[in-house]
């Protein structure tokens, strides 16, 4: 499920009005669920990357925190 559309409803939500406390706990859920997504895409992107040079040949992973 992509996270993103309903936290920027949530989003939206804040910009017209206060949101309740339960509105809140759900918006920072789905924040958290983008924020993961978007780092295992990115995660993605670079583990496919290869390095191509007669003098370097590097295996390693990259680390994102």
């Amino acid at each position: 499920t992509c996270a993103l559309p309903i936290f920027n409803y949530f989003s939206k939500i804040a910009r017209e009005r206060e949101l309740t406390e339960a509105e809140k706990e759900e918006r920072q859920k789905y924040r958290q669920m983008y924020l993961e997504q978007f780092k295992a895409q990115v995660r993605g992107h670079l583990d496919n990357i290869k390095i191509v040079d007669g003098e370097v040949k590097n295996d390693s992973k990259f680390k994102i925190i």
